[in-house]
């Protein structure tokens, strides 16, 4: 039976394949067989991926938030947009948790030209221009032509920087993507030395696993999070479910002028996700 993509094509749909989504997302088995079989009867030829998706979520809501939100993390992620600013602006975020320090939104001076860079982020003798490529369709790819223009960009700017530092310190791109990358911008990223980040790509320390290990799920995948919500949250740079633990029901109400409703519902779904 044929289904409509994200992107407009029509493609079979794979039983196998939607269980296995699943399976990763963390649900038990016996879960993924009623989901599965629920799905599976419902399933009518020229149905969207959209609304297997709800479909499917709304099933596994009821059973388990955690893994619904896991299910539902890179569609919360492409709900960051439309632009892909916020998308920068999450990332930035991502990579301080995890010990880098970080500067969005870089003027940086080339031997040849300056280049506005995303983000720069240091660890130890290790400095990274990251290149975030933001998609709001999962069926979008980031191909050669990018990876090949930031390879030039760091030729550029290590010429000037490494003249300008005293230390010797590693000066890479790092290309971060919450889709996926074309085969010939992997190819290319390899044999150049760029690191690459996908939604599912290195098979260790990808996107995906990044957000679910350290718990940095974005504010996004809060059902009751809901588009004035959000943006009165990136409003004040809080980019993560975790960034509204410290708050309470009446504090959303006074501070965010959500109603008290929301409120609560918006504090309990932290509350189960982050602890």
């Amino acid at each position: 039976m044929e289904i409509l993509k994200s992107s407009g094509e029509k493609e079979a749909f794979s039983k196998s394949k939607f269980c296995l989504s699943l399976k990763k997302a963390g649900a038990p088995e016996n879960l993924v067989e009623e989901v599965c079989s629920k799905i599976g009867k419902e399933l009518k030829p020229g149905m969207s991926t959209t609304q297997i998706f709800r479909k499917a979520s709304q099933y596994l809501m009821k059973d388990d938030f955690i893994v619904a939100t896991n299910y539902s993390l890179k569609r919360g992620i492409a709900e960051l947009g439309p632009a892909g600013f916020n998308f920068e602006k999450f990332l930035s975020v991502v990579l301080s948790s995890l010990g880098y320090e970080v500067r969005l939104n870089q003027i940086m001076r080339g031997r040849c030209v300056t280049h506005e860079v995303d983000i720069v982020a240091y660890k130890d003798n290790e400095h990274f221009l990251v290149e975030a490529k933001y998609h709001n369709s999962s069926g979008l790819k980031t191909h050669i032509d990018v990876a090949m223009y930031a390879d030039a960009r760091l030729a550029d700017i290590a010429f000037i920087e490494e003249r300008k530092e005293s230390s010797h310190n590693n000066h890479k791109m790092w290309l971060i993507t919450n889709t996926k990358f074309t085969k010939t911008a992997e190819k290319y990223g390899c044999c150049r030395g760029l690191k690459l980040t996908s939604w599912r790509s290195p098979a260790k320390e990808n996107l995906k696993d990044i957000i679910m290990k350290n718990k940095l799920y974005p504010i996004t995948v809060l059902p009751s999070v809901n588009k004035f919500a959000q943006e009165e949250f990136v409003r004040q740079n809080m980019m993560l479910a975790r960034d509204l633990a410290p708050y309470s029901a009446p504090d959303l109400v006074k501070l965010f002028k959500i109603e008290r409703q929301r409120a609560e519902k918006i504090i309990n779904e932290v509350q189960v996700l982050i602890y």
